[in-house]
């Protein structure tokens, strides 16, 4: 069910127009935009059906003044931007998915299955290095920061070999978006990363916590849980991972506690401190559910038009 979790995603903006905006995207094409988190709208999609098909968008980041939406399925590739949450610019189509992105540095860096692309202007993606590994391989999320090793991007994915006919999942870094530094193959599974605090976290099956100082060198650590983790984002103050029976934090990707409540959604962002308007932090859930909190503790369910999951 990795393929699931990879769908939720939503990001926040709070340098546009001198106010706030988040934005949401998923299944059926589906975009929607909130100013306060809790109020949402301009509601578009391309279809009414949550299928993994060619109109499925993955992922979001904001940069550069827009936001730019990935997504798509084995024959059409989709990169969409918007800089209002309204109007939306769908950018020149690439032959299969396009799973991930991240803003850094002063660039977008997306992941075109095994094939990286970069934009410094958000207008145009250009293609850079692709993995040499043969069999079917597939991007699924990514993160960036300020390393030990320098600015670094970091993706995750897997692969499907074709001479040994079973999966393996891999992890791979570049700085720029236009060549590979690393990549290795037969990693533990994750189903998300995040940076914060000079470290990259990555979490996922049997209560896999890693932390990372450059992206390639990786410390497990063990919380006694056997937890399915699913997502883990950088509030601003720590990282916080959802999916267990419980969630877990840490300062600095290192130490961790489990906190006192589960999150009953599927974390998607959060700041600490909280932004001058809208919640704590937002999740979502499958059946095109929102959720927000103002305290980790309690979360409410926001009023959203019946459509795809997110």
């Amino acid at each position: 069910m990795i393929r699931i979790l990879l769908l939720f995603t939503l990001c926040f903006a709070s340098d546009l127009c001198a106010g706030t905006l988040w934005v949401a995207v998923g299944y059926g094409g589906r975009r929607i935009s909130s100013t306060n988190g809790v109020r949402w709208e301009n509601d578009q999609r391309w279809s009414d059906e949550a299928k993994d098909d060619d109109n499925v968008l993955f992922n979001i980041a904001h940069g550069l003044g827009r936001f730019i939406a990935v997504g798509g399925g084995a024959k059409i590739g989709h990169i969409v931007s918007t800089e209002d949450g309204v109007k939306w610019e769908e950018l020149p189509q690439v032959k299969g998915r396009v799973a991930t992105i991240a803003f850094g540095r002063n660039r977008f860096v997306a992941a075109h299955d095994s094939e990286l692309l970069y934009s410094m202007d958000g207008e145009s993606f250009i293609a850079g290095e692709k993995l040499s590994w043969k069999g079917s391989v597939h991007a699924r999320r990514s993160a960036c920061g300020d390393t030990e090793a320098g600015f670094r991007f970091l993706l995750i994915g897997d692969i499907d070999l074709f001479a040994e006919k079973q999966r393996a999942y891999w992890r791979a870094v570049t700085e720029d978006g236009i060549t590979y530094v690393h990549a290795v193959l037969d990693t533990p599974p994750i189903h998300d990363v995040a940076y914060g605090s000079g470290h990259f976290v990555a979490v996922g099956p049997q209560g896999l916590i890693e932390s990372s100082h450059d992206g390639q060198n990786w410390q497990r650590h063990d919380v006694g849980v056997n937890d399915d983790f699913s997502r883990v984002v950088w509030t601003g103050r720590r990282f916080v991972i959802s999916g267990g029976k419980r969630a877990w934090s840490s300062p600095d990707g290192l130490t961790w506690k489990s906190e006192a409540e589960r999150i009953p959604c599927s974390i998607a962002w959060a700041r600490e401190p909280r932004v001058a308007v809208g919640p704590l932090a937002l999740g979502v859930s499958w059946g095109g559910n929102i959720h927000v909190t103002s305290d980790f503790s309690t979360w409410e369910k926001v009023s959203l038009p019946n459509g795809p999951s997110l």
